[in-house]
């Protein structure tokens, strides 16, 4: 966890938002709170380096938002939640590109910013995570998944649980990604046995299948979370949040739009994720269930054992079916 006191950015116009951050900061763990109360002022202090920053979004001088983009395009990579009176489409949606954590509507108190305090001592400290699945090609595409989370993750894989169980037995890891089924040693007696030598350790049970019976089993034994096969980016975020006890921010879960590109070929519907790689390819059929899934892969020379479409992926597919007209009684080609 994060031991040196973080310096702590204030910006904005009014003085009874600055009591505020003095009344929730006042407790004595940080080393110097820098208050700014105009755009210029807070891209100055941006520039001084800051650890955490509290930004409004309307300023005199110039917006918390161009004063934002100045330092992010300066190289800034400040822990920035932004502040607004709303919230609108067109906020969040620029919050996201300029990577701000959060996104706090007027008016806020001590919980909230307390929590985001608490979430950035986690988010800066390294965390020792190990990936454990039978599949090479999977612990890859996982890998690349981990990667982009915001999280600051030390990342081993490892495909043969024996193997994996000798590791936590030599080494404590914060969090293991485990999957259910695999060969030999399966995910449910490596999770038994991690916790008897490890049960400080956060494990996350990763399943490609729902198995309600399975997933309870594993809670039961000690695992922290369980999760299904393909994952994104801010799932891991959010199961992270939810095993560390902390609050997951608005901004992750506010009119989100997941980048898809997206390509019908007669019965087949292609589905790319732009952030992770993965490629979806499923048959549709204007009946229920209309989409069924042929295949994951990492790319065009990868194919990987499908698991259970992600809510994302079926919903915009079967948005762009709509917009096609291939759902209105029309078969395809």
């Amino acid at each position: 966890m994060q031991t040196m006191s973080p310096k702590v950015l204030v910006a904005d116009d009014s003085l009874a938002v600055h009591q505020i951050f003095r009344n929730a900061l006042s407790v004595g763990h940080f080393a110097k709170i820098v208050h700014a109360f105009d755009g210029v002022e807070c891209l100055e202090a941006l520039d001084q380096g800051m650890d955490i920053a509290f930004i409004d979004i309307h300023m005199p001088k110039m917006s918390g938002m161009d004063a934002l983009w100045a330092a992010r395009t300066a190289g800034n990579k400040t822990f920035v939640t932004l502040i607004s009176g709303r919230s609108n489409q067109r906020c969040v949606e620029l919050a996201r590109k300029l990577d701000a954590y959060e996104l706090l509507i007027k008016p806020f108190g001590k919980d909230e910013i307390d929590a985001i305090v608490k979430t950035y001592g986690r988010i800066s400290a390294p965390m020792r995570v190990l990936l454990v699945d039978d599949s090479q090609s999977l612990l890859k595409i996982m890998r690349k998944v981990l990667a982009k989370s915001i999280f600051h993750l030390d990342i081993e894989a490892e495909n043969e649980p024996g193997v994996a169980l000798a590791r936590c037995h030599a080494k404590p890891f914060d969090v293991v990604f485990l999957d259910v089924n695999m060969p030999g040693l399966d995910g449910i007696q490596t999770l038994s046995r991690i916790m008897r030598v490890r049960p400080q350790t956060k494990v996350v049970m990763m399943s490609g299948e729902h198995n309600a019976p399975r997933e309870r089993q594993a809670l039961d034994l000690g695992a922290a979370a369980t999760m299904h096969k393909p994952f994104f980016p801010t799932e891991i975020d959010a199961i992270l949040h939810q095993v560390f006890g902390l609050r997951s921010p608005k901004l992750a879960t506010i009119g989100q739009i997941r980048n898809f590109e997206i390509n019908i070929h007669g019965r087949t519907v292609a589905v790319q994720h732009t952030d992770t790689g993965h490629m979806y390819e499923y048959v549709w059929f204007r009946d229920p269930p209309y989409l069924r899934l042929q295949l994951v892969r990492e790319n065009d020379a990868t194919n990987i054992p499908a698991g259970t479409l992600t809510a994302d992926v079926q919903k915009v597919a079967m948005l762009e079916l709509e917009n096609a007209g291939l759902l209105d009684g029309v078969h395809p080609d």
